[in-house]
Parts: C-alpha cells; sequence; structure tokens
C-alpha cells in the first residue's frame, strides 16, 4: 500500500513538473512591444551586406528560421504565400537563418524559396541573440519606425501572427 501512494506521489510531482515547464515555454520570445529594434548586419542569398537601416521607412517582419528546423520548413509554403500579400500593403517578410551561407543557399533552393533571406549564423552573428530568438520558428515584427510592434511565433491558427497575416492579406485584396 506504502508502495503504490509512493508511486502516486511521484507521479504528481511529474505532472507539475511538466505543466510547470509547458508555462515557461508559453512565455513570449524575442523583443518586447515598443522596444526600438536593435540594428544588425546580415548577409544576402549573394552575400550583399545588410543593416536594419536597409529596412527603414518599411514595417518589416523578420522571421527567424533554421535549416534543420522542421516546423520552420512546415512554414515556408504559408510564408510564400504571404510574401507577396505582404509585400502588396507595403510590408517586407524576410527570413533569417541560423545557419551558413551555403546550407542556406541550398535549403532555399531545396526548398524553392523567394522570399528575401538574411544569413546571421548564430556562433558568428548576434542577431538571433540581439533580437532575443530562443527557437526557431519566431518572428519580429516593426514597424517604419523601427519600433517593435510584436514578436513571438508564428502560430497560423491563433495569436498576434495569425492577427498580423489576416490583416496583410485582407488589405492586399482590397488594394
Amino acid at each position: 500500500m506504502i508502495l503504490l501512494w509512493i508511486v502516486v506521489l511521484c507521479n504528481m510531482l511529474l505532472t507539475l513538473a511538466l505543466i510547470r515547464r509547458l508555462n515557461a515555454g508559453s512565455r513570449q520570445t524575442g523583443l518586447r512591444k515598443g522596444q526600438i529594434a536593435p540594428d544588425f548586419t546580415a548577409q544576402t542569398l549573394t552575400g550583399e551586406s545588410m543593416t536594419l537601416q536597409d529596412y527603414a521607412r518599411y514595417p518589416t517582419a523578420f522571421v527567424f528560421i533554421s535549416t534543420r528546423c522542421d516546423p520552420c520548413e512546415k512554414l515556408l509554403p504559408e510564408l510564400e504565400t504571404l510574401g507577396p500579400l505582404a509585400m502588396r500593403v507595403g510590408v517586407n517578410l524576410v527570413l533569417v537563418s541560423d545557419n551558413q551561407l551555403e546550407e542556406t543557399q541550398d535549403y532555399a533552393r531545396r526548398n524553392n524559396v523567394h522570399l528575401p533571406v538574411l544569413v546571421a549564423p548564430r556562433n558568428e552573428n548576434p542577431f538571433f541573440q540581439s533580437y532575443q530568438i530562443q527557437g526557431t520558428p519566431s518572428y519580429c515584427y516593426i514597424d517604419a519606425q523601427s519600433k517593435v510592434q510584436s514578436a513571438g511565433h508564428p502560430n497560423m491558427t491563433g495569436g498576434e501572427w495569425k492577427a498580423l497575416s489576416d490583416d496583410w492579406a485582407k488589405k492586399a485584396i482590397s488594394v
């Protein structure tokens, strides 16, 4: 009987630890709303150097990905559909890869990526760290004055990202 109570107690403790961990994982990733986005330098797929200033005057959504991330790859078709709609309403949708240039070029070719892509390897470039990106996929949406409007995980079924993408699509249809 005592052994059964010990097993039940251990099970309860493990369940509580799991719930606590899941709740901690749902916290927002990325910069806070209203914060000025940090400057960065990253390369395009053609090796051109880009900074935050290159995106000034236009709202921009940076979507942080990794070439080894299955959820990122599954998100690509939706982002490819969304990209032209966002552009029609004056919003840049830019992928930011944490991998090396050659690996990212192969990934873009293999997945038929037409969106602009920046390359910022985590071990060499502080872009991901400066934008407080914990995991991929993540995003940071900044306005034309480089102020963060929202950040987190690009969930296409709900949340801020869904509201943003729906708004861009709706506005693009009416343009």
